[in-house]
Parts: C-alpha cells; structure tokens; sequence
C-alpha cells in the first residue's frame, strides 16, 4: 500500500519480486518485456505493447510477447479489462484487493479500494460450496470531465464527446 493507505500501481521492484515469489525465473526477455510495461501510464493491448518492443526489441517475437503477457497475468503483475466494446486491454497491476471504475470515453481508470460486496460474495461462495474465490468489479460510463466535454459540445454543436486524456486515479 502506498503512504496514503491507497492501492499504488506496481513498480518493476514488485513485478519482479512477484516473479521470484511464483517461482518464475527473470529471463532477459521478461526483464525486457516489464520495463516495457512501465512505459504505458494507462491500458495498453498487447499490440501497442508490440510495437514498442519492436522498436526496442525487434529480437523479441509475438508469442514470447504473448506468453509473457499470459504469464504476467496469471500471476498477477498485469491485470486484464474487457472494455465494453469487446476489446481486451491491460494494466500494470496494483498492490491489494481493488476494482474499477472505467471511463469508456477516454480511459480513465480509477481503483475503488473498497468492497461492499466482499461479505455477500463471501456468504454466496460458503452456501455453494466454494472456497478460495477471487472477483473483480469493473464499472464503465463516463467521466465527469468527459460528461462536461460533451454537455459544452452538445451546446455548442459539435458531435464529439472529446478526450481530456484519461489517467489512472484512486477512490477510496
């Protein structure tokens, strides 16, 4: 957790020491391809992560990038979003138990670090027979900024909803 009591957004400190933790050795593709990830302040799809380390890495191929990307996620060092128009995108993940908040203007990507479902969830789990459950909320719509951008574009008639340049946020 950060000073704040906020989850903060792994450093390459913590993606490789959750490598060794899993008993995953730091090959110098993976070292590669997770200095990589710090590149991206939002989502990234495994394309743009391609074309990075083609500029970078041209040595490195599409399905180490793939296996590494399967991997990362697997262990928790990247985390996926499916966007509600289909797509599938992903973050460098953050230290404790959060969900999302996601705006599917330009985004943005606020960590709601509560849970007021946990105990629901947990009481479902029980009377089915379940244990060691794992969930994620992810919320989409549409930022304040962006809601703004529209209603002064709609005033204005402009069609486009605009883009202040998403970032990743907390909520508590």
């Amino acid at each position: 957790m950060g000073v704040d009591g906020r989850a903060k957004r792994f450093l390459y400190e913590d993606m490789t020491a959750l490598l060794t933790e899993k008993g995953c050795r730091l090959t110098d593709q993976r070292d590669t391809i997770l200095k990589a990830l710090l590149s991206f302040p939002l989502t990234f799809s495994p394309m743009d992560l391609e074309k990075l380390l083609m500029t970078t890495d041209p040595a490195l191929g599409r399905a180490t990038i793939f296996r590494a990307i399967d991997l990362f996620l697997e262990i928790g060092i990247l985390e996926k979003i499916h966007r509600e128009s289909g797509d599938d995108v992903y973050l460098v993940g953050s230290v404790g138990h959060h969900h999302h908040l996601i705006c599917r203007v330009c985004g943005e990507i606020r960590d709601i670090n509560s849970c007021p479902f946990e105990e629901s969830i947990h009481e479902i789990m029980r009377k089915e027979g379940y244990s060691e459950g794992y969930h994620r909320i992810e919320i989409e719509g549409i930022c304040g900024v962006c809601k703004k951008i529209s209603e002064e574009n709609t005033e204005s008639g402009e069609r486009s909803l605009g883009s202040h340049g998403g970032k990743v946020r907390q909520l508590h």
